[in-house]
């Protein structure tokens, strides 16, 4: 009796393990995990500008176009350096299940990520010099090195910056195009790049065919409800290549504030063999690469940080690299 109750334990245990994390199968070594801040060059504000623009949005409504604008605004209210909560994403996880708000926190939830999903669409900004240009002029011109094939992304944002640009060539001149780089998109053009959204995405009607999307989210089965979930609330993802023994190399873009909570909810099988991240304030630095190094268990020396995503493409990407 005793061992059969020791073997339904262990069962239970790998059933739960199994319900619990989530599986993402990539075939690619360089895998890059996005912030909000590698939105930035795009026009799309940090977490905390957002907060302001969110109010903006609600006190310019005449029309009463947007529910619960009064709780919302008192969420937002809770939302500072030295408030209860430091982003939306740590308000909505706390407020939404709150005695308070009992019976509505999943409408008021809901109506915050509409009001993001418009100011998205609204500040959105073409850039001929952001990173994602950067990158995709390094893929265009490193045939050799087959670099689209060895990309892939974990954007813990909800926008479809990557999307509208990623393997977009259409700024070209028609002519380049045609008799310079003809075959070299037409292979590009046929490329799936892999990318995972442990938040879920806004869907927009920008529907690249070059972007494989998988997401992870809390299912409503309610179409009136955008399919994203707080990042406080995503479930743990295990993240692996095809092949178990191929090192990865990790390119942390734009996490900011919310690196440690997001790369907490994810483990890699593989063996990280390099780290490249984006640091703006040179006063966490030490910590962040302390956090990194402990997390991947890689040493120090293999992680190089930059200033900003287009240093940080600029300096890994080029047509020497092995």
């Amino acid at each position: 009796m005793k061992i059969m109750s020791q073997k339904w334990r262990i069962k239970e245990f790998l059933l739960n393990t199994r319900k619990n994390n989530m599986k993402f199968s990539i075939g690619q070594q360089h895998v890059f995990i996005l912030g909000a801040g590698a939105s930035v060059d795009y026009g799309l504000p940090t977490w905390k500008k957002l907060n302001g623009l969110i109010k903006t949005k609600i006190e310019n409504d005449k029309n009463d176009l947007y529910k619960y604008k009064n709780e919302i605004l008192s969420w937002l209210s809770k939302i500072g350096d030295n408030k209860k909560y430091k982003t939306i994403d740590e308000c909505i996880k706390t407020e939404s299940v709150s005695k308070e708000y009992h019976n509505n926190g999943h409408e008021i939830e809901n109506g915050i990520f509409g009001i993001i999903k418009e100011i998205f669409k609204e500040v959105y900004k073409d850039n001929d010099t952001g990173w994602i240009r950067k990158l995709n002029e390094k893929i265009k011109d490193s045939e050799n090195l087959n670099l689209e094939n060895q990309i892939a992304f974990i954007n813990c944002n909800y926008d479809d910056v990557l999307d509208k640009n990623f393997l977009n060539f259409d700024y070209l001149p028609i002519k380049y195009k045609l008799f310079n780089y003809k075959s070299r998109l037409n292979t590009l053009s046929g490329i799936e790049a892999h990318c995972f959204h442990p938040h879920g995405y806004f869907s927009s009607e920008y529907n690249s065919t070059s972007i494989r999307k998988e997401k992870d989210t809390i299912k409503s089965g309610n179409e009136g409800f955008i399919d994203v979930v707080s990042c406080y609330e995503s479930k743990n993802h295990i993240v692996s290549t095809y092949n178990i023994a191929q090192k990865i190399s990790l390119y942390i873009l734009g996490l900011g504030s919310g690196l440690n909570i997001n790369l907490s909810n994810i483990r890699f099988q593989n063996k990280i063999s390099d780290i490249h991240v984006t640091i703006k304030d040179d006063g966490l630095k030490d910590g962040i690469v302390n956090f990194l190094s402990e997390k991947f268990k890689i040493n120090q020396i293999e992680i190089k940080v930059y200033n900003d995503c287009c240093d940080l493409v600029d300096n890994c990407f080029n047509a020497k690299q092995p």
